[in-house]
């Protein structure tokens, strides 16, 4: 009787790690399942920490341990994405939304891998799976946005990304690129809204590069020729300037009339590219402008 007893005891401890019960199905929760949470949490620690081959293995130990944690395998995909393997890290993320195929967030984060690679039409297909189980999904949105945009449907891409806006309305990201879709849509009025009340959400000072770059194409589009040298400048003594974002400054200056701040613009597009096509046309225009004759006032 005692080694009867004795052997049940020992069938009862080896259930529990004979499989890998999650918490959601009955029964209780295996040894496997809490090493592999536990692994986890260590991994994403470690990845938060910037220590992406200590995240990455301990979070391919978490899946080892327990293959049908979601959450261990979403995590280790996270990872592998941040060491640069795209390929990798959406199989393994492929593998996530099968185990839990109801979770609408991993849908969006699958189609915003797939955005990010350049599958834009599996993007598409994956964010309206996660806008079908969670309509009021804001990142499932932008994501579908993102895909109509690579697609070449801009306009279809506007209306995602304003739904997206109406259940996320403080989203920076969000804002910045309904403004750049209104530009691209030739509406730079609203753009220039938009830009506005993105700007808002910055302290005085904080607004970032691109934030200022794109107000001040705005300016220069409805014809606010100084406030457009005003953000350029500031654009490009924020952050990293392009020959691009120089161009547009010496034009916004020329515009307003500053013809000899405008030809230093172009020369530092020039400097940073020599041969740029835009800035050697632009060059060309302040030219024809400084030999023009001074026009007569009454």
């Amino acid at each position: 009787m005692r080694y009867a007893l004795f052997a049940i005891s020992l069938m009862s401890l080896a259930l529990p790690s004979a499989g890998c019960r999650l918490p959601w199905r009955e029964g209780p929760v295996s040894r496997s399942l809490a090493d592999s949470r536990r692994l986890s949490q260590r991994g994403v620690a470690a990845l938060e920490q910037g220590r992406l081959e200590s995240a990455e293995n301990l979070l391919a130990q978490a899946v080892a341990a327990c293959p049908e944690d979601a959450e261990a395998r979403r995590h280790h995909a996270e990872a592998v994405w941040r060491r640069g393997d795209k390929a990798a890290a959406i199989a393994h993320m492929q593998e996530a939304v099968k185990l839990v195929d109801e979770d609408a967030s991993m849908w969006q984060r699958l189609a915003e891998m797939y955005l990010a690679d350049g599958r834009a039409e599996l993007a598409r297909d994956c964010a309206e799976k996660a806008m079908d189980l969670d309509p009021k999904l804001p990142g499932a949105w932008a994501a579908r946005g993102g895909a109509m945009l690579a697609l070449g449907n801009p306009r279809d891409a506007l209306n995602d990304y304003l739904r997206a806006l109406g259940h996320a309305p403080g989203d920076r990201e969000i804002l910045l690129q309904v403004a750049e879709l209104y530009r691209q849509l030739d509406q730079p009025l609203r753009a220039l809204q938009t830009l506005q009340g993105l700007a808002d959400r910055y302290s005085p000072g904080e607004e970032p590069a691109r934030v200022l770059y794109l107000t001040g194409l705005a300016q220069l589009a409805v014809g606010r020729h100084d406030d457009a040298v005003e953000s350029l400048t500031a654009a490009v003594t924020r952050g990293q300037p392009t020959p691009e974002m120089y161009c547009r400054l010496g034009e916004a200056q020329l515009a307003a009339g500053r013809q000899l701040e405008a030809e230093a613009a172009v020369r530092q597009s020039l400097d940073l590219q020599p041969g740029y096509p835009p800035g050697v046309k632009l060059m060309q225009r302040i030219e024809v402008a400084r030999s023009a004759p001074p026009t007569m006032t009454r």
